[in-house]
């Protein structure tokens, strides 16, 4: 079976063959790239950047230039467009293909290779850029030459797989850099060249960008020296003068410099230089210390020291240097510092910096050196967060063993028991049965907020707006509750200010997931007395409010001096009373953070032996809707036989196996078993008629299943309907999602599989199939269809399938406005036409699409259109139905519509 969501995702044919024209092919292959995607702000940026963007005339130059701009699109497409569906690797063959002079260009070559071999190409290709620039400068320079066909012939030569020949053809490449900037320097001068290396340094990271291996071009840098006081001024790579460097700057008379000064040998200091006198006015500098501070040398010299450093670092050298024959201990001269200094234009980066006296004479001065530090800071950073990331990762793995292993034990526990006791006691069976079942949701419990917690931290939790019964949602959440609070003889009050409107616009589910937190602790640490939930309105305007949740209880409490730390991960109190009770101290930590991306905080309250208050505000926006319809599912469908129907499982694991052959068995289904992926495409092929339905497994060994799943489709596409395919999948995390949906599934469960998860698909499957005894629409007829299936957009279902990817969501509704009017001209077409076959294959198609959406009215009218328009004596039935959908699908666009228009505005 196809499904709206497969249409999303799959590229019209004759987009992807179309064959460019050769007239003008760089424009060409833009367009093809372009034409790829889905258009929106990013791509229409890219767009609009070619077409204002000229290409150089040298070749090599505009060769960069268009991988670059393919860099930006291919990362578009890959990266924000949901509905392009490829890999980097697909993507480049593809154009490998279809453009090939583009390519098998030098500046394409190292996006075919990979690792250490694409470090290689790009520092080759990087110095080949460099060797062109010198050759333009000095056309006939037989030193340019023979390097360039050095490093053409090495740059073209076959890549090696052995890692240690890439790592020694590395280190010959940066021998060969040193060689050229201390060669080229001899000829062009030093600064000249080291302008070179660190200019098209610049250019060549900017074009690369997009690939992260550029960066090791860094490696084969030489370490760059400046002889800027003897060089002619600097030229420009692209044949441009540069603004005038410090070095052509009128020369400094340095007469009152001491004559020890040697100007050669401070220009090369690795330290930015600066000498001054007793009353800090600077005598000289070399041009580190001027590019430090933004300053030319003619600014630096006669200026005051004591204007560049920060007010602690001058009092204390003052304090010195006052104190200099009092044989006092100096503060600063003979030490070091870490300060942080301000350019002229503002910047402050981390200095080390060091004084000295120079006891010279007749005028006394001193010496300033001053190092950039900001390499270090950045590698003391990293260890220290490598340090805290190892603790924090030993933290998890203590908390996370205790608490796994506990239920672990259970049921490890209980199961052999029952092995070794055998069946024959009923009651210790039940009991045993019992604490297994427990002991398993406790361990799915622990393991949901795990996930929730990995979310948070990876900043891909997101939160969606949709109107919902804010006192109807805490009915529901505290009458469960009510239950587990009288098992231990509490009582359970909710109190909801009756000014707070009835429906609101906001994240209903992560509500629930913060409400259910606060009261489950409450209830856990609460032996007697009672727990409230209570509801304030602290504000309200004309389109929100704001609501005081207070979740107060009579338990054991909280120590205050633990307060602080209770919202922190894996964090319990430690106390004789809280040790007793288990858990894995995420869940103040999920609920603290939960409130926080709502604009919210969460404060507590709390005295050991009286209780605790957990408090918080959250902002609502007011709806415009006066209730919110309820929408009853067909339970008809329940009372057919599931007898007859043949299921394929594609499932690695031997107990999976077993547990899912049972639960088949249990529903009069018959189920055939694959090992593989492989396994399961080859038992389908052969027997495609045989199956109504494939469970399949995500990670398998040989094949796994997204793999199996593009195959299978790929063998259906002469078909007019295709089996229907579920994948079964641990990983719960929507890029799975997204991924599987992508490769063509219909449905999404996640392990561990519940067997009412199971039956709502089997009965669905059984409900396309057969009639129901729903009433048939006589023609003409507006009202037939069922009046409790909704005709709207099932956002608040939409964000949940899809982890609220709202993005997502948006593409899908963009989709759906795109194709279903074309869909419809052609139903309408076939219909009138008597091409009745491809009317019920159109009408499948777009029952999926509405039935996705949540709309299900006008799904059951494509239903029955589906189902009736081959039989003869249905047909005048099929166009009943057709009409009956017509009327409802301008109402179900416009509502598409405007759900769109508010999730793109909110």
């Amino acid at each position: 079976m196809s499904s709206f969501i497969d249409r999303l995702f799959t590229h019209r044919a004759s987009k992807i063959n179309q064959s460019p024209s050769d007239t003008d092919p760089v424009k060409n292959f833009f367009d093809y790239l372009i034409g790829q995607g889905t258009p929106g702000a990013r791509l229409k940026l890219i767009e609009s950047k070619l077409e204002n963007f000229e290409f150089p005339e040298d070749q090599y130059l505009a060769e960069i230039c268009v991988a670059s701009f393919y860099l930006d699109l291919e990362y578009y497409l890959l990266h924000h467009d949901s509905r392009y569906i490829s890999t980097e690797q697909k993507l480049r063959q593809e154009i490998k293909l279809n453009f090939p002079s583009i390519a098998n260009s030098d500046a394409f070559a190292p996006l075919y290779v990979s690792g250490k071999n694409q470090e290689v190409l790009l520092a080759q290709f990087f110095l080949i850029i460099l060797l062109k620039k010198f050759k333009d400068e000095d056309p006939e320079l037989t030193n340019t030459i023979s390097w360039l066909n050095a490093l053409t012939k090495a740059f073209k030569a076959p890549v090696s797989d052995d890692i240690v020949k890439q790592i020694n053809t590395f280190r010959r490449i940066k021998d060969d850099a040193l060689r050229i900037n201390q060669e080229f320097g001899a000829l062009f001068g030093q600064d000249f060249v080291d302008s070179a290396f660190s200019g098209t340094k610049e250019e060549f990271l900017s074009f690369y960008e997009k690939i992260p291996a550029v960066v090791s071009i860094n490696d084969i840098i030489p370490q760059l020296f400046t002889s800027l006081l003897h060089e002619s001024p600097q030229k420009n790579f692209f044949n441009t003068p540069l603004e005038p460097t410090e070095a052509a700057e009128e020369k400094v008379d340095s007469a009152n410099a001491p004559k020890t000064t040697h100007v050669d040998v401070l220009e090369n200091l690795l330290d930015g230089y600066i000498l001054f006198d007793a009353q800090g006015t600077i005598k000289d500098c070399n041009t580190l210390s001027t590019n430090i501070f933004g300053l030319s040398k003619k600014e630096l010299i006669g200026s005051s020291i004591y204007a560049l450093l920060p007010q602690d670092v001058t009092s204390a050298f003052k304090s010195d240097i006052s104190s200099l024959h009092q044989n006092k201990l100096p503060k600063l001269l003979g030490n070091r510092k870490e300060v942080d200094l301000k350019n002229k234009k503002g910047n402050i980066e981390p200095y080390e910096i060091s004084f000295s006296n120079n006891y010279s004479e007749p005028v006394e001065t001193f010496s300033i050196f001053i190092r950039d530090i900001t390499q270090r800071n950045d590698t003391l950073r990293a260890k220290a967060s490598a340090e805290r990331a190892a603790e924090a990762k030993s933290t998890f793995l203590s908390n996370m063993s205790h608490e796994i292993r506990t239920p672990l034990n259970v049921i490890l526990g209980l199961s052999e028991l029952l092995i070794k006791n055998g069946l024959d006691d009923k009651k210790l069976l039940e009991k045993n049965l019992e604490g297994i079942s427990f002991s398993a949701k406790n361990l799915l419990s622990i393991v949901d907020d795990i996930l929730d917690f990995s979310k948070i931290e990876a900043g891909k939790l997101s939160l969606q707006a949709l109107d919902f019964n804010l006192k109807e949602v805490l009915s529901n959440l505290t009458s469960t509750f009510e239950i587990k609070a009288r098992e231990k003889g509490l009582q359970l009050i909710t109190t909801i200010d009756e000014r707070i409107p009835d429906i609101i616009v906001g994240d209903q589910y992560r509500l629930n997931q913060i409400i259910t937190n606060l009261i489950g602790n409450a209830i856990k640490f609460t032996k007697q007395g009672k727990i409230t939930l209570e509801l304030q309105l602290i504000e309200e305007t004309t389109d929100k409010v704001t609501i005081n949740f207070i979740v107060t209880d009579t338990g054991i409490g909280i120590p205050k001096n633990q307060l602080p730390h209770i919202f922190k991960s894996f964090y319990q109190v430690d106390e004789p009373e809280h040790a007793k009770i288990n858990g894995t101290g995420l869940g103040l930590s999920i609920t603290h953070e939960l409130i926080n991306l709502q604009g919210g905080s969460l404060f507590v309250e709390s005295e050991p032996g009286k209780g605790s208050s957990f408090h918080f505000k959250l902002n609502y926006k007011k709806s415009t809707r006066q209730k919110i319809q309820k929408f009853e599912q067909h339970a008809d469908t329940e009372n057919q036989s599931l007898k007859g129907l043949r299921v394929l499982v594609a499932e690695d694991n031997k107990m999976n196996q077993f547990y899912i052959r049972q639960l088949l068995y249990g529903l009069n289904v018959e189920a055939d078993i694959a090992e593989n992926g492989e396994e399961a495409v080859a038992i389908y092929t052969n027997n495609k008629t045989n199956y109504d339905l494939i469970l399949m497994d995500m990670h398998m060994p040989v094949m796994n299943g997204l793999d199996a799943i593009a195959l299978i489709r790929k063998s259906e596409k002469n078909l007019l309907k295709k089996v229907p395919i579920v994948a079964c999948s641990a990983d719960v995390f929507p890029e799975a999602r997204k991924n599987a949906i992508k490769a063509g599934i219909d449905f999404y469960l996640t392990k561990p599989l519940k067997e009412e998860a199971l039956k709502e698909v089997l009965y669905w499957l059984v409900s396309e199939d057969t009639e129901t005894n729903k009433p048939i629409p006589k023609k003409g007829q507006d009202d037939s269809t069922p009046k409790n299936e909704p005709t709207s957009v099932d956002i608040q279902n939409l964000f949940e399938i899809f982890d609220n990817d709202k993005d997502f969501v948006i593409s899908l509704l963009e989709v759906f406005i795109t194709e279903t009017p074309e869909d419809l001209n052609s139903l309408r077409n076939c219909v009138e036409r008597e091409y009745y076959p491809r009317a019920s294959t159109l009408a499948h198609k777009m029952k999926s699409s509405f039935m996705n959406l949540g709309m299900t009215q006008p799904g059951h009218h494509l239903q029955k259109i589906e189902a009736y328009i081959t039989k003869p004596d249905k047909v005048t039935d099929a166009k009943a139905h057709l009409k009956a959908f017509e009327n409802l699908y301008n109402k179900a666009l416009l509502d598409v519509n405007l759900q769109l228009i508010k999730l793109k505005e909110g």
